[in-house]
């Protein structure tokens, strides 16, 4: 059977009543829908939250942004690992912080990886601060918080976007 269409055109079987019950399709659009059915039950599951990683020298942490995507905060999720010491640098805020969480046994010390592990998720008014607590040195969270194709909350669209001058 040879029937003459354009490369492009999907054609129809329907029913005695007019309703649509095949699809006859060029087979490169059949060939790309089958390699996205591939594509789909080879992807990690997805989640409520598209998840964040950020891996540093041992460390590993996950976690995801909350709230406006100008602003967003960022949870950090539970058994993230946290660095044992923190820079001269690091705000003295983010260190009594940290001081806290260990004192209230939100963080414990697992000496099997040399660092920290969070015990319970924990929302952090930013990106930045949730770096900066994992790292235990200044960072732009923006940056440095991947998800699993690779691109930052940044290239993702999170953050305050900059007004062009006209």
């Amino acid at each position: 059977m040879k029937l003459s269409h354009s490369s492009q055109e999907v054609l129809f079987i329907t029913d005695a009543k007019g309703q649509k019950t095949h699809a006859l399709l060029p087979i490169e659009t059949y060939e790309q829908l089958m390699g996205l059915k591939d594509l789909l039950r080879f992807s990690a599951p997805v989640s409520e939250h598209e998840l964040y990683t950020l891996s540093l020298r041992e460390l590993f942490a996950q976690g995801y942004p909350v709230g406006s995507r100008s602003k967003p905060g960022f949870v950090l999720i539970r058994d993230s690992q946290l660095a044992l010491t923190t820079a001269q640098s690091l705000p003295a805020r983010i260190v009594s912080f940290r001081e806290q969480l260990l004192s209230t046994g939100k963080l414990r010390l697992d000496a099997e990886h040399n660092c920290f592990c969070l015990t319970e998720n924990l929302t952090t008014m930013s990106a930045s601060f949730a770096a900066a607590l994992v790292t235990g040195s200044v960072r732009d969270g923006l940056a440095v918080w991947k998800n699993r194709e690779g691109f930052s909350l940044k290239e993702s669209g999170y953050g305050l976007k900059k007004k062009h001058k006209r």
